[in-house]
């Protein structure tokens, strides 16, 4: 037994909420692929806080206590500027997951069937 959108029988005919509206090209259908990252984004994201991070392991290498202390501040203000770009990246993921849902959602109300992706 088949489940979910396979499943479901297809419409005889188009639907009333869509008839007079013209369908979406199926180009339109599938989002171009995510750009690589270029060089400075990349140094943004990487480069920036492992630097910030070996600041703090050389400013730790001097045995001060003052010295110690900044260079733990520094290691721990590296990892935390990655840590808010890696979050900033997954939140903007979830956008394009949920634009892409919503794109099929469309695609269902018009034809009555869910895509494959």
């Amino acid at each position: 037994m088949t489940r979910g959108p396979a499943r479901a029988r297809p419409l005889r005919g188009r639907p009333a909420a869509t008839r007079g509206v013209h369908p979406e090209p199926a180009h339109a259908a599938a989002p171009p692929p995510p750009p690589r990252p270029r060089g400075l984004l990349r140094f943004t994201r990487h480069g920036i806080p492992a630097l910030t991070v070996i600041a703090g392991i050389v400013a730790m290498c001097f045995g001060t206590e003052t010295s110690l202390v900044g260079g733990g501040g520094l290691i721990g203000a590296g990892i935390a500027t990655w840590l808010v770009a890696w979050l900033y990246r997954v939140g903007v993921e979830g956008d394009s997951a949920r634009e892409a849902e919503e794109r099929a959602r469309r695609q269902f109300e018009r034809t009555g069937r869910w895509p494959e992706t």
